[in-house]
């Protein structure tokens, strides 16, 4: 799967993201305010994901709010059994996608899942069967649109909470990456992972059995002081080699380089256009998932 987002293919998106963000931003500017996630965060990801896909623009909407439907908690109600894996497993969004590029292979992911072939457990080298394609392209329709949407809805808090540091990176575009780094670091999208334990193992002098849930947290690893000093504090020049917010090792997030990219840009185009805004805290709307963590809503003024 990693094979599928190489940094040719990544970077060929950059132009077309700077055009989804101008179409986005450009309404708002003068009208003393906009939405950074329904106006911005919610759609860059959208667009990208689902062009990388291969779904097409007028579906983009409909799959998106399916998927954010799907993953949403509700007040007062408990969570279907199942819960977010059944929507990024559900096999009726994407058949006619699926179907349309056998007949019609395009360069993108969906014509990838379908032509791509693997040595899988028994040793046997098969292309992926028609329930293991609706699998990934549900997956990775979820997790483009959800995490990256609130990377950018954090963008928007952080910097609006500390204008010092927003000022900073509004005199020096250099500061951009290393702030998409430090937000990702202080409050990443995807807060916690869980994982089955397939065997015993000793961890810190403990061991923990076969069978196992494990929970990680990885929003408190990214601020251990003993890899991060003074890591409660928010700072857009820390020089960080790396964090856990995308994972690590064999885990590591195979779509970090789109994020990353989408994040940059978004910042970029935002500020270029916004040197200062201000969050209406009291407008603001928490996303409520299981899964992810950020806003629903986030509403900013801007001078008009």
């Amino acid at each position: 799967m990693s094979r599928m987002f190489t940094p040719r293919r990544v970077a060929a998106l950059e132009a077309r993201m700077r055009e989804v963000c101008a179409r986005a931003l450009d309404p708002f500017i003068g009208s003393g305010g906009f939405d950074f996630v329904r106006n911005l965060g919610a759609d860059l990801p959208m667009r990208m994901i689902s062009e990388l896909l291969g779904i097409p623009e007028s579906d983009q909407e409909t799959v998106r709010d399916r998927i954010d439907d799907g993953l949403r908690l509700r007040d007062g109600e408990a969570p279907e059994p199942g819960g977010p894996s059944e929507v990024i497993n559900d096999q009726t969004m994407f058949r006619e996608y699926i179907a349309y590029r056998r007949a019609h292979p395009s360069d993108d992911l969906m014509t990838d899942l379908v032509q791509i072939t693997f040595e899988d457990e028994n040793g046997v080298t098969r292309p992926l069967d028609e329930e293991e394609i609706l699998n990934y392209a549900g997956l990775l329709a979820a997790a483009g649109n959800e995490t990256t949407t609130k990377l950018i809805g954090w963008t928007g808090y952080l910097l609006g909470r500390h204008p010092d540091q927003r000022h900073m990176i509004a005199d020096d575009s250099g500061l951009v990456a290393g702030a998409i780094e430090e937000i990702l670091r202080y409050e990443p999208p995807s807060p916690v992972q869980a994982r089955y334990v397939a065997r015993d193992v000793e961890l810190h002098g403990t061991t923990v059995p076969e069978g196992s849930a494990l929970l990680l947290l990885t929003a408190a690893a990214n601020r251990d002081e003993r890899k991060f000093p003074e890591p409660d504090r928010f700072d857009v020049r820390r020089r960080i080699d790396h964090h856990l917010s995308f994972g690590y090792g064999l885990h590591f997030c195979m779509g970090a380089a789109l994020a990353r990219l989408e994040g940059r840009v978004a910042l970029e185009e935002v500020i270029s256009r916004f040197r200062d805004w201000e969050v209406d805290e009291d407008s603001a709307e928490w996303a409520h998932t299981s899964t992810v963590r950020g806003w629903y809503r986030l509403p900013v003024s801007t001078p008009s």
